[in-house]
């Protein structure tokens, strides 16, 4: 198995290359074609699916299918948006287009990956990177104090759209979350969230995808998650901290736990090799 090692802005150039949108129903997805396995990636909140295209990019072998989350990206909207349904939207599409070897869920879609499992998901291994231990509904973080402001500020009808889509307020999250100092790297995860972080169908949108991504915790689904798991974690993350990463492999009866150091919550942006390095382990192609 081939694993690229370029840089993450190389990486990120050559999975647009192997990309061809075929959509399934009202949502937009994008197939990376390779020779072996099959692998399904569910990327996280506010983004779209070139939030993993680094990673996709490094794993030059296998055939990735990354859809855009409903309401997200090019994909429509649901009538609502909270975990149960982007569950329901998750079995329906895993069922149209599967079976897949690997299921890979990064933030906020680690929560509807697992909430997915609990509901009936046939998914054989899963990968969960930086997978959200920490109910943010529950949080005391002064970070997830200031989201809650800010999305309930985006409610407003005045200032909300304007807020919402602020590039300075996503510049901001930016430079919070990024822990690398490599500047060409940064400027690299700047310009993805510059791009796509506001990539959202309506404020609405936007607004229950953060209601639901502060709902849940994968704790929540632990007694489902029964099955060959890959944790992948940042050592710095402040959004899923290390300590309750560590919990989680041990609650979970058939988990492995990589940490990768120096890095936070971006780490498909800042470790995208070495998260295809580990995925490749765990699904034997090494």
């Amino acid at each position: 198995m081939t694993v690229l090692t370029n840089p993450p802005a190389e990486l990120f150039a050559s999975a647009e290359a192997r990309s061809t949108r075929a959509d399934v129903s009202d949502t937009a997805v994008w197939t990376l074609s390779g020779h072996g396995q099959r692998v399904l990636f569910v990327h996280g909140f506010r983004g779209d699916h070139h939030g993993l295209q680094a990673v996709a990019g490094a794993l030059a072998n296998l055939t990735v299918v990354s859809p855009d989350l409903p309401g997200f990206g090019k994909s429509a909207a649901l009538a609502q948006h909270n975990l149960s349904s982007y569950s329901d939207w998750l079995i329906d599409f895993y069922t149209s287009t599967g079976p897949f070897d690997l299921v890979v869920g990064h933030s906020f879609g680690t929560l509807v990956v697992a909430n997915a499992i609990a509901n009936g998901l046939p998914a054989g291994k899963v990968c969960l990177i930086n997978p959200i231990t920490t109910r943010g509904s529950t949080s005391k973080s002064i970070g997830n104090k200031l989201a809650e402001i800010y999305y309930r500020i985006g409610k407003n009808r005045i200032l909300g759209s304007w807020l919402m889509s602020s590039g300075l307020v996503t510049r901001s999250m930016s430079i919070g979350l990024t822990k690398t100092k490599n500047r060409w790297t940064r400027s690299f995860i700047h310009e993805q969230h510059s791009r796509y972080f506001s990539s959202y169908k309506s404020t609405r949108v936007a607004i229950e995808g953060f209601q639901a991504a502060n709902s849940g915790s994968v704790f929540d689904y632990a007694d489902s998650l029964t099955g060959p798991i890959l944790l992948i974690a940042g050592s710095s993350d402040a959004v899923a901290p290390i300590s309750e990463q560590r919990r989680l492999n041990e609650v979970l009866p058939d988990s492995e736990l990589v940490v990768l150091e120096k890095v936070g919550h971006l780490s498909h942006y800042e470790k995208p090799v070495e998260i295809a390095i580990a995925i490749t382990k765990f699904l034997g192609t090494e």
